[in-house]
């Protein structure tokens, strides 16, 4: 019988199994990818990125071309709630998701809430990664708002 494998996100510790979707599927299996975006980027390039030895292009994985290129089906969505009873996986967009086997590998994430006091200055390096293009702009940020005061303490 015929199984219904839901993979939520798409990185390190999905990669074997994204590699080899094709071989769920030729057996019959349906094979669902839920991500928030097209592409998963490897966080371990996102220090060069942010210096700009890299484009957000360079650090990227184009999940959802290769889930589909394997027979299998990519929703883009954020997962907020699974219930083993129904086997069922709520997105955030209230679409539901049935499944069989479920996995679970969607990084971390830093609460901006927990930091007590003004919080205006704390960079997540998850939400720095995550964001693709939105790096250089935070990068951006950062330079106007702490060059002038790096640059002074060299020239002393």
């Amino acid at each position: 019988m015929a199984k219904h494998l839901v993979l939520v996100g798409g990185g390190h510790a999905h990669m074997v199994t994204l590699a080899n979707l094709h071989k769920f599927v030729e057996k019959g299996h349906k094979v669902t990818v839920i991500g928030p975006s097209p592409y998963h980027y490897y966080s371990g390039m996102g220090p060069g990125m942010l210096a700009k030895v890299y484009a957000p292009e360079d650090i990227r994985f184009a999940t959802k071309h290769v889930v589909e290129k394997q027979g299998g089906t990519f929703i883009i969505g954020k997962a907020v709630q699974a219930d083993p009873k129904t086997k069922t996986v709520f997105l955030e967009s209230g679409e539901t998701v049935p499944y069989d086997v479920l996995s679970f590998n969607v990084g971390s994430y830093v609460p901006k809430n927990i930091i007590q006091g003004d919080n205006t200055g704390v960079l997540s390096k998850k939400g720095v990664v995550f964001g693709g293009r939105r790096a250089f702009k935070i990068k951006d940020y950062i330079d106007r708002k702490f060059m002038n005061k790096f640059q002074q303490i060299e020239k002393k």
